[in-house]
């Protein structure tokens, strides 16, 4: 019986001794194939980051295959995506207009990304598109250049040079220079500003997933504003031109529109960047 019972207890210790390194082997295949997951995680996420960078290539390949060059519309929509993603891994490698080296500038980002660490790459992936960088990289800069030439509460507003001083009923006054000018000015305000806006729309739709509800509405309410402010002076420089045949009274009127949807804009553009603290 006794040997019986040593026998017992020694297949027990035996059985719990194969348990325990059973355990602890169960333990150490889960921290290595945790460990595995991780790093197949990591490189998942900068495989996403070369792929951006891929794009970026063939985009610049397609814009310039034709002339050799990229045309400066092009080229701006180029720019915006390149910094978005250069700001996502915090490079210092930012375009800042055309330079004539775009290879090298998209070379030297390539270096950067492929020798991000993994959680380099993970925190530049969760980055990547986030509100202040679509904003800065994509649309601010061309946001205060629309602002600034529809800010009819300024001087060298085109409107406001024209109309000093103006004086319908004088015969003195000189409507040949009106007329020139406020064709001048009409020209130049459906040039720049208004491909400008366009572009401003376009960018905000294509990263409009960044933005939260009431910040996308809010900046497209600002772009809708600053625009009919714009045709709100169109339409008055018309009025100045020579034999246009329109009312001159609404002059006044249209004005006083003219600056509050410049105003609504330039209020709503702020509030965005003040919640950022968006310095441009």
């Amino acid at each position: 019986m006794k040997k019986l019972r040593r026998i017992g207890l020694g297949l027990v210790a035996s059985l719990l001794s194969i348990s325990l390194v059973a355990c602890g082997s169960t333990k150490e295949e889960q921290k290595q194939g945790s460990a595995k997951q991780e790093q197949k995680q990591m490189g998942k996420e900068q495989k996403k980051l070369e792929q951006k960078l891929f794009k970026l290539e063939s985009e610049y390949e397609e814009y310039t295959k034709e002339k050799g060059y990229m045309e400066s519309d092009d080229y701006l929509v180029f720019e915006a995506a390149f910094n978005i993603l250069a700001k996502s891994i915090e490079s210092k490698n930012i375009l800042q207009g055309d330079d004539g080296e775009l290879d090298k500038h998209l070379k030297d980002l390539k270096t950067e990304i492929d020798h991000l660490s993994n959680n380099q790459a993970i925190k530049a992936q969760k980055r990547y598109g986030s509100a202040v960088d679509v904003y800065e990289a994509a649309i601010g800069t061309h946001m205060h250049i629309v602002l600034t030439k529809a800010d009819i509460t300024q001087h060298f507003n085109a409107v406001n040079t024209i109309e000093l001083d103006k004086d319908f009923n004088a015969d003195s006054y000189d409507y040949e220079k009106i007329d020139a000018d406020a064709t001048e000015a009409i020209k130049s305000i459906q040039g720049m500003p208004m491909k400008r806006i366009k572009l401003i729309k376009e960018e905000l739709e294509k990263y409009k997933a960044s933005f939260s509800t009431e910040e996308y509405n809010q900046l497209n309410s600002a772009v809708t504003n600053v625009t009919s402010s714009l045709n709100k002076q169109v339409e008055m420089l018309e009025v100045l031109q020579k034999e246009s045949g329109k009312d001159k009274s609404t002059l006044e009127e249209n004005t006083k529109a003219a600056e509050t949807q410049f105003l609504d804009a330039k209020e709503k553009v702020s509030a965005f960047e003040s919640k950022y603290d968006i310095q441009m």
